[in-house]
């Protein structure tokens, strides 16, 4: 009897049904059921046969469609008792899937292979002396795994069960001699120690950049010598010194090229977007942004967020608050929707800034929430303690209870050195002393904040927190000390082309001794 005879008689007998005639003829069960029943009907060694033959099959019929079909693939051969085809597919599974930002499915089958591979290393069978060529190739996959669940979990990930997955890797990584794979586990390591808080003069991140130099002048690549300062000068802009950061990312850039990874152009791009609005370097932030996003149209799911967050707090920054909101909301729901819980941290702080200097309180308390508890799931140091201030404001503002302990996260701010972050949670503490009638305190923590962001070159920062500090001043009825500090945040206003703001700070001076009430 031929297979088309048959599958018409399973048809005619309602088991099963056509979907598809072309290209080529396809069946379902007509019930799950009924393809429960039928396959538990099977000897488990007719299963794992079958299943082999089912591999091979559509490894002969779609040798191009091998990234499509490998989760497919890596479950028939596991099915068939074959750990090392199904370990290369969950392998090829994982790197198709962060193609297509599918970050979840992408650790899954990362982690699958992992699990394979562990079982296949309690096998006595698998312990058996290989040749050094099967040993090399078994190496790489342990190595490929560990890096895959790094580059798929690093959103989600503990940071310290990810450093410590890492770290287990270096010395079969070094051992194995490739420059690549090298660079890629020395590169992960840096920048997840450093997003988390850690210095660049710390040991492990400190051993990592070296040797990401030393790798870069040993294959004569200058995109590799770049990466130890791109990794510094962002971690710079974001956490201090401002200046120097700009100038490491200015000099890296360029080198960098067309890098699309976890530490590419299109990410230093955006950082360097991001330094120059700091500053107050609009134009150069517009240019910088522009470059970021056009590159990242190239990358990866995590790649265009970051371009879209450099662009939305750029946007910020310059005080187009219309223009930032939609914007850091498509982040944020672009990384919840694919569990890209690291750039939730950064667009969850912009869409709740922007929204509380609008004055929509319960949108930003809303928002910053979401970041607040994200970031204590995922433990990012630098993010925490200035999510965690601002979510304090935007509660007290509403007339909440506050969140959080402003001290707590000051503290921690500076344990790691975060100067741009204790300088925004100082202003924050500041803005809410103020709120509550405590014009000294509030006072003390203007002053400190604004030192800060002078030392630093913030510009724009400064001038919102002269801004504040002048007008608690003048709610306390100290109008001597208020008018200069606002005619400072005026002029700079003025300097930085930001009209709206710079209005606002002209006419609280055009009103003179009149006593404001602190808002």
């Amino acid at each position: 009897m031929t297979a088309d005879t048959q599958l018409d008689t399973l048809e005619a007998k309602g088991l099963i049904k056509e979907v598809l005639a072309q290209p080529e003829h396809e069946y379902l069960f007509r019930h799950a059921l009924v393809q429960d029943a039928a396959y538990g009907s099977l000897l488990k060694q007719e299963r794992r046969e079958l299943h082999g033959r089912v591999g091979e099959a559509l490894e002969a019929l779609y040798p191009e469609r091998t990234g499509e079909l490998a989760p497919v693939l890596a479950m028939h051969f596991e099915q068939a008792g074959d750990a090392e085809k199904a370990t290369t597919y969950f392998i090829a599974a994982g790197e198709h899937a962060l193609g297509q930002n599918a970050i979840q499915e992408a650790f899954g089958a990362f982690d699958h292979a992992a699990t394979l591979m562990d079982r296949a290393s309690m096998d006595a069978s698998a312990n058996e002396p290989a040749d050094p060529t099967e040993a090399r190739d078994r190496q790489r996959r342990r190595i490929e795994v560990e890096l895959g669940r790094a580059q798929a979990g690093y959103s989600f990930m503990a940071a310290d069960d990810a450093f410590a997955k890492l770290e287990a890797i270096v010395p079969a990584a070094e051992a194995l001699g490739e420059p690549a794979l090298i660079t890629r586990v020395h590169t992960f390591i840096a920048l997840g120690r450093i997003q988390a808080g850690e210095s660049a003069a710390s040991p492990l991140v400190k051993r990592s950049l070296d040797r990401l130099t030393e790798i870069g002048d040993a294959v004569g690549d200058p995109s590799i010598r770049a990466l130890p300062m791109a990794l510094v000068g962002m971690g710079q802009v974001f956490s201090g010194p401002l200046a120097d950061g700009v100038r490491a990312l200015e000099e890296a850039v360029p080198l960098l090229g067309d890098r699309i990874d976890s530490i590419g152009a299109a990410f230093a791009r955006g950082a360097l977007g991001i330094g120059y609005a700091t500053q107050g370097e609009f134009a150069k932030a517009d240019e910088a942004v522009r470059h970021a996003i056009e590159t990242a149209a190239n990358g990866d799911l995590i790649a265009q967020l970051d371009a879209l967050i450099a662009d939305s707090m750029v946007r910020s920054a310059r005080g187009d608050l219309e223009g930032a909101v939609p914007l850091a909301q498509q982040c944020v729901d672009r990384a919840e929707e694919t569990g890209a819980s690291a750039c939730i941290l950064a667009s969850s702080w912009i869409l709740g800034d922007a929204f509380h200097r609008q004055g929509r309180f319960a949108e930003a308390r809303d928002a910053l929430k979401r970041g607040s508890d994200v970031s204590v799931v995922v433990d990012r140091m630098v993010w925490r303690p200035t999510l965690q201030a601002w979510l304090r404001s935007s509660a007290q503002a509403l007339g909440d209870a506050a969140e959080g302990d402003a001290d707590e996260a000051l503290a921690t701010a500076r344990s790691i050195g975060n100067q741009l972050g204790e300088a925004g949670i100082l202003g924050k503490r500041g803005e809410s002393a103020a709120a509550r009638g405590e014009f000294d305190s509030a006072v003390t923590d203007f002053a400190g904040s604004a030192a800060i962001f002078e030392a630093q070159g913030a510009r724009p920062a400064l001038a919102r927190v002269l801004r504040g500090w002048g007008e608690a001043l003048r709610a306390a009825g100290r109008m001597d000390e208020a008018t200069p500090i606002l005619q400072r945040s005026l002029a700079l206003f003025e300097t930085l082309d930001l009209k709206t703001e710079a209005a606002a700070v002209r006419a609280v001076l055009t009103l003179g001794g009149l006593k404001l009430a602190y808002e």
